[in-house]
């Protein structure tokens, strides 16, 4: 009889741990959505990786202005322009764009990079780390640290800024 309790108990245990490892990106990717909504920065803020996002972003504007002139993004680049405008687009208040269901403004300019989570397709890339991708080649990685999923990566589409 105390065999049988231990092994119900084993299966419910093993139950429960792979409903967390199969639904825990989607409940981190709710939390979210209803973090940006409700413009609760500091909510949002815990699963996001500030620093290795921005320095992600700054390495793909970097090699994309390689060369010699570069064009605009060139210049800004060497100007150190486009490190403050990632630092402000890679900010609890920019990332929140990306996360609400709802446009938060009214019209896009031209030229600029529109990446929404909800137009994302969710794959799972290993077993602590999963990718909302779109068919153009954007992404947002996200790895498992702890027992919390946290944004570490933001991946510009590859024809982004050309």
């Amino acid at each position: 009889m105390k065999k049988r309790w231990l092994i119900a108990l084993m299966v419910l245990i093993l139950l429960a741990g792979g409903g967390w490892i199969w639904g825990s990106p989607y409940y981190t990717l709710w939390q979210m959505k209803r973090a940006a909504e409700a413009r609760d920065i500091d909510a949002l803020a815990r699963h996001i990786d500030f620093p290795t996002v921005r320095e992600s972003v700054k390495a793909q504007l970097s090699a994309r202005a390689g060369g010699e002139g570069g064009g605009v993004l060139g210049a800004l680049v060497r100007a150190g322009i486009a490190d403050t405008m990632v630092d402000a687009a890679v900010s609890p208040e920019g990332m929140r764009f990306i996360f609400a269901a709802a446009p938060l403004a009214e019209t896009s300019r031209p030229g600029t990079i529109r990446l929404k989570a909800s137009e994302m397709r969710y794959r799972r890339v290993a077993f602590g780390r999963f990718l909302l991708t779109r068919g153009d080649g954007a992404a947002l990685e996200f790895r498992l640290h702890g027992a919390s999923w946290i944004l570490t990566d933001v991946r510009l589409p590859p024809d982004a800024l050309h």
